[in-house]
């Protein structure tokens, strides 16, 4: 019997550089037995999971979702080999869909589920570089104050953190549908390890050898260290007219890339407070992780949160950061000269039958819900506090 393995992150550890040298590698993947569904005129596997979780990039309905996840379910069953899928966003599947996720491969191969974790304190500085990269102008202070605060796990930022970053949450619920043992919580390992570790982790879980990967990763998650995230926070106000796609698309396309390359990669440093409540979060998720008698690759005391040095946010000086905005403007100068994408063919609309359509518009309709219950409970203290109440009884 073939096996499905269902990469669920977590997110900020590692995932965009994995699933891109996946993606590089997939003929060479399938050659082993191994299928990493996507590729030209393939249901595209991000589109797929938001279309399970019925999520939209932006307001309006986008087409290339709708029916994309049943799409990726059919190609899948049609190949006779171990299934691939590595998506993070798997990882704030709601019970039902997860149940839903592991069923639609259930029938024909052994589910199991793959969760990549990391070091608490190196995941604070980088969701917070990333909360920067989609928009939001709060300081490094504040958010911190925020995710370190039980009374404000209902409210943004520390609702999206907790969401994305509660491992012991996230394995119980997948644990309810998929066996301990088939769950493989993967250690991302400690700066300074080789940088070919994780995914050599990755392959003794999956069954691919790291010499198959014989293509480089088209494309990563550059690093813009604390001098361009602050650039981008201040800049973030006068982008707000932008949704959601054409954010990431300058920020994270454009502004993230050039500013990664053309300026210095200055660390932010997790000391103090920060660090003491990393660690206390930490041994409490070790813990969970070893009472659940899941299958663990690499080492739990990787997850043992580390001092990271490097600078703290309010040093960040008005001409590093006027040097920083002149790289900026040089790299968006050059990119707009010389830009291709605003003539770029639309995509081909995926084409799902029409009762696969009419369930992810009922999933849109749910997140939509959701989504708006969140923004109402950032703005009003008691719907804040009750939907803190909600999320820690989904944890218990």
């Amino acid at each position: 019997m073939h096996a499905a393995y269902l990469h669920i992150g977590l997110h900020k550890t590692g995932t965009t550089y994995f699933q891109h040298l996946m993606a590089a590698n997939r003929s060479q993947l399938r050659e082993h037995g191994i299928l990493y569904p996507g590729g030209e005129g393939r249901p595209n596997q991000h589109l797929a999971v938001l279309d399970l979780l019925g999520r939209r990039v932006v307001r309006a309905e986008d087409r290339r979702i709708a029916g994309a996840w049943s799409m990726l379910v059919e190609e899948s069953r049609s190949v006779a080999a171990d299934l691939l899928v590595s998506e993070e966003h798997l990882s704030v599947a709601r019970p039902a869909q997860v149940r839903q996720a592991v069923s639609a491969f259930a029938d024909d191969r052994e589910v199991h589920v793959v969760v990549t974790a990391r070091d608490l304190a190196r995941v604070l500085v980088s969701a917070w570089h990333e909360e920067i990269k989609v928009g939001s102008s709060r300081p490094w202070k504040e958010f911190t104050t925020a995710v370190r605060d039980p009374a404000r796990v209902g409210t943004s930022p520390a609702r999206g953190f907790y969401a994305r970053q509660d491992l012991p949450a996230i394995l119980e619920r997948w644990a309810r549908v998929v066996p301990a043992e088939r769950i493989h919580v993967v250690t991302v390992p400690p700066r300074g390890a080789p940088t070919d570790l994780l995914v050599s982790r990755l392959g003794s879980v999956i069954g691919f050898e790291p010499a198959w990967l014989t293509q480089p990763a088209g494309w990563g998650n550059p690093a813009v260290g604390l001098l361009g995230t602050e650039l981008l926070r201040r800049l973030n106000p006068a982008l707000s007219e932008l949704n959601q796609r054409q954010r990431d698309r300058v920020l994270k396309q454009v502004l993230a890339r050039v500013l990664a390359k053309g300026v210095e990669t200055v660390p932010l440093g997790v000391t103090g407070d920060e660090l003491e409540w990393a660690r206390e979060r930490a041994a409490a998720m070790i813990a969970a992780v070893r009472a659940g008698g899941y299958d663990v690759v690499g080492e739990l005391t990787d997850l043992d949160p580390q001092p990271v040095p490097g600078r703290s946010a309010q040093d960040v000086g008005d001409d590093e950061l006027l040097d920083a905005a002149v790289v900026a403007l040089g790299g968006l100068a050059q990119r707009y000269a010389t830009s291709w994408w605003s003539n770029k063919p639309t995509e081909d609309e995926l084409q799902g039958r029409s009762r696969d359509k009419l369930a992810s518009r009922l999933r849109a309709v749910t997140w939509g819900v959701r989504s708006r219950a969140a923004r109402l409970a950032d703005r009003n203290a008691v719907a804040g506090r009750a939907l803190g109440v909600l999320m820690r009884r989904r944890s218990a």
